[in-house]
């Protein structure tokens, strides 16, 4: 008797890394990183716009204990990294682009680009907000959110069902 042969599927039909199903945690982690985007435009549009602060309500003594006079800087950190930067991680993560000089960033590290710098960003929010419990006396409501929101972006693409998801083929 012949043993039947498992029918070989063409190469153009198998699933690809970037054609698994997006797992159900990667809509609250778009839901955090949404709220981070928005806040980092409104905070640093608000900064750049007036480094004093007092569009928001932010007060130039809280700079005193910080290498900057005004809040210029930390309003174009906000604006590009947590403004721009969160919203292109979005964006990687939904729709898994990748532009060509990102794919030897996705071959070196075995997962999609936008995993591992959901997960600095997240690492670098909780630095953020650590580092302004230090330097600040006033507690606002938004800092344990925030740190909240970063420990959630650090932590959700560590789950199983995100690894999966956001691996790629590894060239050794």
């Amino acid at each position: 008797m012949n043993a039947v042969q498992p029918m070989e599927r063409p190469a153009a039909t198998l699933k690809r890394s970037y054609d698994r199903h997006r797992p159900l945690v990667l809509w609250p982690l778009v839901g955090l990183m949404l709220f981070l985007s928005i806040g980092g435009f409104i905070g640093g549009i608000s900064f750049v716009t007036v480094p004093t602060g007092a569009g928001i309500g932010a007060r130039l003594s809280w700079l005193e204990e910080t290498p900057v006079s005004d809040f210029l800087l930390p309003g174009l950190f906000l604006l590009f990294v947590f403004g721009f930067g969160t919203l292109l991680l979005l964006i990687g993560l939904v729709w898994r682009s990748s532009p060509w000089v990102l794919r030897r960033v996705d071959s070196w590290i075995g997962f999609h680009w936008s995993w591992a710098a959901t997960i600095l960003v997240g690492l670098l929010l909780v630095g953020w907000i650590l580092y302004e419990f230090t330097i600040f006396s006033d507690r606002m409501a938004l800092q344990p959110i925030l740190l909240a929101v970063g420990v959630l972006m650090a932590a959700i693409p560590l789950l199983p069902s995100m690894r999966g998801y956001c691996r790629t083929a590894r060239k050794r």
